[in-house]
């Protein structure tokens, strides 16, 4: 999700984090303002597993696992061992990050697969809750770059993140090597349909595999229908990218970005 809003409880508070200069894009809350913050633990953990409960019985969740088991068998490698999952935001204070992880658990329990979380903004507290549900908190900030094996299929559930961070994923594992992954992100469709040329132009892994790409949609008829909202599952079938040139599949420079650019947190935040 986006991590500089968030709607939160039932009303859909807007929340903004408040903005350091150019090269800082969180201001570190002080220790008062964080106790006012703190949310009840127990409470936020109900809260959790009433969302999986949710999530879990929803249209929305039965149209995601039909579009999983096709990609399934489109990449015909249903060994999912690990879900690694970015950008899930403040699930302490967050309604919108308590369901996205609700659709992570969810997904977790349905292919019995490792959990690997990683969000540059979580809290203690947010670590606490994640841990209560065994998924594994990464400690490094990748900003998405994390290479994939090719024994077993990964899913990368990256909520409403930033498009950089799926450019530097497909970066890190380009090649062959994306037959191995599933991302279920925002749509690519919609963002080089929506993006203008000079961001695309900064994006370009992403927009050279666009037309290779098999998008899957997830129909979101869920009651928070920004949750959701744009949501697709992607896979990069075998029989299109084997019959790409090796030009294509040619690893150029890391990408880079704008440093005013505040969407995306990087490694010196």
């Amino acid at each position: 999700m986006s991590t500089d809003s968030c709607h939160q409880t039932e009303g859909f508070k807007l929340i903004r984090y408040k903005r350091g200069n150019k090269s800082s894009k969180y201001k570190t809350l002080s220790k008062s303002h964080e106790i006012e913050l703190q949310p009840n633990k127990e409470a936020t953990l109900k809260r959790i597993h009433e969302a999986k409960s949710e999530i879990n019985s929803s249209d929305l969740f039965a149209s995601a696992v039909a579009s999983l088991r096709e990609a399934l068998t489109t990449l015909s490698n249903p060994n999912i061992k690990e879900i690694i999952c970015f950008g899930l935001g403040r699930i302490g204070e967050c309604m919108i990050s308590r369901y996205q992880l609700g659709f992570l658990l969810c997904l977790k329990d349905l292919h019995n697969a490792e959990v690997k979380i990683y969000d540059p903004v979580f809290t203690e507290t947010d670590r606490w809750l994640l841990r209560q549900f065994q998924c594994e908190i990464l400690t490094e900030n990748s900003e998405g770059k994390y290479r994939v094996g090719d024994k077993h299929t990964t899913i990368f559930y990256m909520p409403h993140c930033p498009k950089q961070l799926t450019n530097n994923l497909l970066w890190a594992n380009w090649g062959l090597n994306l037959n191995s992954c599933i991302i279920i992100a925002n749509s690519f469709n919609s963002i080089i349909e929506n993006s203008p040329k000079r961001v695309l132009n900064q994006n370009q892994y992403l927009v050279n595999i666009f037309p290779h790409v098999l998008e899957l949609a997830v129909i979101n008829s869920f009651r928070f229908f920004e949750i959701f909202n744009d949501t697709a599952i992607h896979i990069f079938p075998w029989n299109k990218i084997k019959l790409l040139s090796d030009d294509f599949w040619e690893v150029g420079a890391e990408p880079s970005y704008d440093d005013d650019d505040v969407e995306f947190v990087r490694v010196k935040v």
